[in-house]
C-alpha cells in the first residue's frame, strides 16, 4: 500500500503450458496505480522475448503489436488477460 493509501499494482510471474511444457511468464507493470499496461517476458528460442499487453477502450487486455509476440504465445492472450485481472494488489 502506498503512503497515500492506494493499493499498488505489482509485477508478477505465472506459469503457463506452452507446447506441452510449463513456462514461467513475467508480467511487469508499467503503471503502479492501475492495471493498464504490462511488458510480458517469455522464453523463446533460448532467449527472452518481450511484448506488451494493454487494456483497450472496452476494458479488455490485448497483445499490442502481435508481430512482436512469439507465435506460440498469441493463443494465450485471453489467459494472460485473466492472469492480469486476477493478479494481487497491495
Amino acid at each position: 500500500m502506498s503512503s497515500l493509501g492506494w493499493k499498488l499494482i505489482r509485477s508478477f510471474n505465472k506459469e503457463f503450458e506452452v507446447g506441452g511444457e510449463m513456462v514461467t511468464v513475467r508480467f511487469v507493470t508499467m503503471n503502479c496505480v492501475h492495471k493498464q499496461l504490462y511488458q510480458i517476458y517469455v522464453p523463446h528460442e533460448g532467449k527472452t522475448a518481450r511484448f506488451h499487453i494493454q487494456e483497450n477502450a472496452a476494458g479488455e487486455f490485448k497483445i499490442v503489436g502481435k508481430n512482436t509476440c512469439p507465435p506460440q504465445y498469441v493463443p494465450l492472450e485471453s489467459a494472460f488477460a485473466q492472469a492480469i485481472l486476477e493478479s494481487p494488489v497491495g
